[in-house]
């Protein structure tokens, strides 16, 4: 194996740097000090629970004690028909449209709507129903009770 100047000046200089690093071996005082509280930690009791309050903890691996589950009551609040459509349009993703006889469908995968027709919407687990009242070339009207919606298509 060859060593080149360049390499072996270069050896010679990283083990002169990690030579005279920080030292290994601390200074007297700095060990007397780190022992003394070693000392002190080591000196101190452990105090264990007396058997009254192992008691009342019981074993933390015991699965056979019932567990009390804590259910909150959900207050359901009235929302206006005129609020809740927006919300329920977001959630009508129509795939497709189509014209046939100058009629135009809205596709929902494999069904296909067409103007006066209902689809179901589920929302925040309560199921709605919304009327398709018109569908055109580019946009859509869905009506629920007295509040009307209509949808741009891009």
């Amino acid at each position: 194996m060859k060593f080149s100047t360049y390499k072996i000046v270069t050896i010679l200089l990283m083990l002169g740097f990690a030579a005279s690093g920080y030292s290994v071996v601390k200074e007297p005082e700095v060990r007397k000090a780190k022992i003394e509280i070693a000392k002190r930690l080591l000196s101190k009791r452990v105090a264990l629970p007396d058997e009254k309050l192992l008691v009342a903890i019981g074993d933390p691996f015991d699965l056979s004690k019932e567990v009390i589950e804590v259910v909150e009551e959900v207050v359901e609040e009235k929302v206006s028909a005129h609020e809740l459509i927006p919300m329920l349009a977001e959630n009508v993703n129509p795939t497709g449209i189509f014209a046939v006889g100058g009629e135009y469908y809205l596709i929902f995968n494999q069904d296909k709507v067409k103007s006066g027709g209902t689809i179901f919407i589920e929302y925040k687990k309560k199921k709605y129903n919304l009327e398709i009242v018109r569908v055109i070339r580019n946009a859509y009207s869905l009506r629920m009770e007295d509040a009307e919606i209509e949808i741009k298509l891009k």
